[in-house]
């Protein structure tokens, strides 16, 4: 996830656009956001702070619920082939674009081929590769993706190559937003979009500010207004949201404790659940960690457990990527702490009196304390860590291109399905040229079963197999699964934590006198 900068302007919607009447933006639940968006494309909205602000003002075929479950959205309903390669919809009639046109099978048609069009420059095009003709369509072949039929405007056909399970899913992604095609020309600065909220202001670097549409065809927020200010630094949104400047804060790690044992708000701190893991990766390809054994002593010689207990509340010890909340017991019997043998290990591959080594982190990372506590562990092995800090933009870049020795890092699910955990992060095409350079025929066998396969026992077993081969091999140091902690005001109703990012869209917030 990068940071972008811009210079700062405003971009103003008049309310012949927005249709705004006498609602003002300034009213309704106050939010921050640590960066600003890049805008309003879907297209290019690859970050987790830009997928939240897509699903606000922009709409798709299906939603995620308040779990993994899927809800309709312009989709009123929808079914599968018994082959898993044909999808129908059926779309609303009463859904409408902020400029009121209605929403049709065309304009998905059309929103999904520019996310495939090259011409987009669309990083997420991934998406809908796999439905029939997208290849032609890419390549110039063909004039249209055939696989994107639309009978008529409520009525929509997807045909896949092939069975692809989680595909259902990818359809409620942030890039998959349906768009106006008719206002695509400003897209970036103004959204056009069919979502329960509507752009009143956007002062980049500044502020993001919406109001609510009236003509939305399903439940409509409760409140006038919503806006997000860009607050980069953790503690001054803390210092905001006790200054009553802000109706929700996501509580900073190191703050949890104080704001638990606040009187003032700690009945109203919840814990989150979230689809992530927490790693550092390791670099596969050269010495040390082309060596396994090396790699396994890198965990049996860090204290995980006490640092989890210590530093990160709220988490899970992890024994793999795939996070339980999507697979029961899939976490169970993680390596120990066990720095004896991970000596052993290191003096039987060559590394008798140690190693050295570094690890590098993007950015000002709030978990910078958590790496000099992992660098107290190795050292007590002879292992010697030198910690790496660079900008953002440089450290993503060095990790694509296998620079770093070690790096930490974690993985937010694009989509809550465990598939998303092991294709896209070790799949050998994905790993071998995005990440840790590391390549398993088996485990590449055993995740194209896994996508091929409905959901159900021989899906999970797979899905378990792969879990506990990628804990065996070590490519990464698998630390844990972070939840996150939440404090809202006591005038702030209708709140219910979502576990995907993106299902978040305030219209069963309200904000009371108070």
């Amino acid at each position: 996830m990068g940071i972008y900068f811009y210079q700062v302007f405003t971009v103003s919607v008049l309310c012949f656009i927005t249709g705004c009447g006498n609602v003002s933006p300034e009213s309704g639940i106050r939010l921050a956001l640590s960066a600003d968006i890049r805008g309003f494309d879907p297209a290019q909205a690859v970050d987790v702070r830009s997928g939240k602000i897509m699903s606000l003002v922009y709409d798709n075929l299906i939603h995620f619920g308040d779990s993994t479950d899927l809800v309709p959205g312009i989709a009123s309903q929808w079914n599968v082939s018994d082959s898993g390669k044909e999808y129908r919809f059926s779309l609303r009639k009463n859904a409408l674009f902020h400029d009121g046109n209605s929403v049709t099978a065309k304009d998905v048609v059309r929103s999904f081929e520019r996310i495939l069009n090259p011409e987009t420059l669309s990083p997420q095009g991934w998406i809908f590769t796999r439905i029939d003709g997208s290849v032609d369509f890419v390549r110039g072949v063909s004039p249209f993706v055939s696989g994107l039929i639309a009978e008529n405007d409520s009525s929509l056909i997807i045909r896949l190559k092939n069975p692809f399970s989680p595909f259902i899913q990818y359809l409620a992604m942030p890039s998959s937003a349906i768009i106006n095609y008719r206002d695509v020309g400003s897209i970036k600065e103004i959204p056009a979009g069919s979502g329960p909220w509507k752009l009143a202001k956007w002062e980049r670097d500044g502020k993001i500010q919406l109001i609510r549409n009236d003509n939305y065809w399903g439940e409509k927020p409760k409140e006038p207004g919503l806006s997000f200010r860009i607050l980069s630094e953790a503690m001054t949104r803390s210092a905001e949201f006790e200054a009553g400047n802000l109706d929700f804060l996501t509580i900073p790690s190191t703050e949890i404790q104080r704001w638990v044992a606040n009187p003032k708000f700690r009945n109203n701190v919840v814990h989150v659940d979230e689809l992530n893991v927490w790693y550092v990766g390791l670099n596969c390809s050269r010495p040390p960690f082309n060596d396994v054994r090396v790699r396994q002593a890198m965990v049996l010689s860090l204290d995980r457990k006490k640092h989890l207990e210590l530093l990160i509340p709220g988490g899970e010890l992890a024994s793999g990527p795939v996070p339980p909340a999507l697979l029961e017991n899939v976490s169970s019997n993680p390596l120990p702490y066990d720095p004896e043998k991970a000596i052993r290990l290191l003096e039987e591959c060559g590394y008798p009196g140690g190693l050295k080594t570094e690890l590098w982190v993007g950015g000002g990372s709030e978990m910078y304390h958590v790496l000099e506590a992992f660098q107290s562990d190795w050292a007590a092995v002879g292992i010697s860590v030198k910690i790496v800090r660079s900008d953002w933009n440089v450290f993503k870049s060095a990790v694509r291109n296998g620079q770093p020795p070690m790096y930490y890092l974690n993985w937010t699910a694009d989509y809550p399905d465990a598939e998303n955990f092991l294709y896209p992060l070790f799949y050998s095409t994905e790993s071998m040229t995005k990440r840790n350079r590391y390549s398993n025929p088996e485990i590449d066998k055993i995740i194209l079963q896994i996508q091929s396969l409905p959901n159900g026992i021989n899906r999970n077993m797979l899905i378990y197999k792969a879990n506990k081969i990628l804990h065996d091999e070590v490519p990464w140091i698998f630390l844990w699964h972070k939840g996150s902690y939440t404090v809202t005001r006591n005038t702030i109703s209708g709140y219910h934590p979502k576990l995907v990012f993106n299902a978040e869209r305030f219209v069963t917030w309200e904000k009371k006198d108070g």
